[in-house]
């Protein structure tokens, strides 16, 4: 199921790329991309993109790809707990299994009529993505339709030492109606992952995402979710993080049409030595376009995370409303919080704002709580409860909230109240 190790001189033959399946214009892209990631190269900590995180740890050669779909892979599945009547799974980069449904459409990309048009960033690892996922996969929901039930997408995570490069676009046409809940989840694997994923929203949609990060905590994730939004088009996005060894997740947000609106939420919670890493982007292209994005993360024991957002209005985008905030507290003086918030703005008829704390536990309210005869060792676990309510009320996809509190439940140790 493994193919030899991902050294550089692998990567960069053209035999890797030969060896993947796929139409000859999908081949043409694959060798372009490989050629792109040859150019700018494996990323350093010495770029700001990279500042803070600890890429210099991870080494492509200790890992294998595979050359073929995982066969009956175990995995841990929240199936049992969601019971979604609409659901993809995903293990490792390949589609598995499906539901049926008359209201949106699952293609393999070999399925398109025609070639594909990729747009991905000029950086490492997402044209690696672009060069190396083995069966990127479109879901389509048509103009005007409103799909019922969410779309739960599995991203399973199930080999050893594997390298993996899952692939998702949706397209979401104009005046359509969607519900999204991409789930990334592993066992206690020693395994990289890179995924994709694109959301283009039409014109007039209205689209609710909600990722959920709970991978083994051997496991490294470097991310990226990319959207567009049309005119008068609504993308409500949350995030809520909780495993990975290294997990980081680039989110840009692009709004295009006159009165595009894009929110962006995301708890995370860190423990032991995990690293959690958000790269946030809210750009504003259009004119009388509005952003509101609110990160709020815990951590405990030796924990870091890595916060750098940036607002970006272009000349064009007059009457831009842009907020951002992110707010991080830490149980224990061993943690690490960097939090870097920026603007760069080039119109004057905007009103745009950042904000950033990194705190600690605060003592009076502590102080208020034990008086009270709350034991002390659930005291911190209230408090954080209190701390991300405020994201909790905004999570979009309400169908998934009750398991996403459960899983944010077992990361403090308690049952809920």
């Amino acid at each position: 199921m493994l193919e030899s190790e991902l050294s550089e001189e692998k990567l960069y033959a053209p035999e890797l790329i030969d060896s993947l399946e796929g139409e000859n214009w999908l081949k043409e892209i694959r060798k372009e991309a490989i050629s792109t990631a040859q150019e700018v190269k494996f990323p350093t900590g010495q770029q700001e993109k990279w500042r803070y995180s600890p890429i210099h740890k991870l080494k492509l050669e200790d890992y294998e790809l595979l050359d073929h779909k995982p066969e009956n892979p175990e995995i841990r599945n929240s199936e049992i707990a969601l019971s979604p009547s609409n659901f993809v799974e995903i293990n490792d980069g390949y589609l598995t299994s499906r539901t049926n449904s008359e209201e949106y459409d699952v293609l393999h990309i070999s399925q398109m009529g025609s070639p594909f048009e990729f747009k991905v960033g000029i950086d490492f690892f997402s044209q690696l993505n672009l060069a190396l996922s083995p069966d990127p996969i479109v879901i389509k929901v048509e103009r005007n339709t409103s799909v019922k039930e969410p779309i739960y997408v599995y991203n399973n995570l199930t080999v050893e030492q594997a390298i993996t490069f899952p692939k998702l676009h949706f397209e979401i046409e104009s005046g359509a109606n969607v519900s999204i809940v991409e789930i990334f989840q592993s066992d206690n694997l020693r395994c990289v992952s890179i995924p994709e994923t694109k959301i283009s929203v039409g014109d007039g949609a209205n689209v609710k995402y909600q990722q959920v990060q709970n991978i083994g905590q051997n496991v490294w994730q470097i991310g990226n979710l990319d959207v567009s939004v049309g005119q008068q088009a609504t993308f409500d996005g949350a995030t809520v993080g909780i495993g990975g060894a290294y997990a980081r997740m680039e989110s840009h947000c692009r709004l295009i049409g006159r009165g595009a609106t894009g929110n962006l939420s995301a708890i995370y919670h860190g423990t032991g030595e995990q690293i959690l890493d958000y790269r946030t982007y809210q750009e504003h292209v259009g004119r009388d376009t509005q952003s509101n994005l609110l990160f709020k993360g815990v951590l405990d024991d030796q924990a870091t995370s890595i916060y750098t957002g940036l607002i970006r209005v272009h000349k064009d985008a007059s009457g831009t409303n842009a907020y951002q905030t992110n707010r991080t507290i830490k149980l224990s003086e061993q943690t690490l919080a960097e939090s870097v918030p920026n603007l760069e703005i080039e119109n004057n008829d905007v009103r745009c704002s950042h904000a950033s704390t990194v705190s600690p536990v605060d003592d009076d309210q502590r102080f208020y709580l034990e008086t009270r005869g709350i034991p002390s060792e659930i005291v911190d676990t209230l408090i954080v409860r209190g701390f991300i309510n405020e994201v909790v009320q905004k999570l979009p996809v309400t169908e998934a909230n009750e398991w996403i509190l459960s899983l944010l439940s077992d990361k403090q140790n308690l049952e809920n109240p």
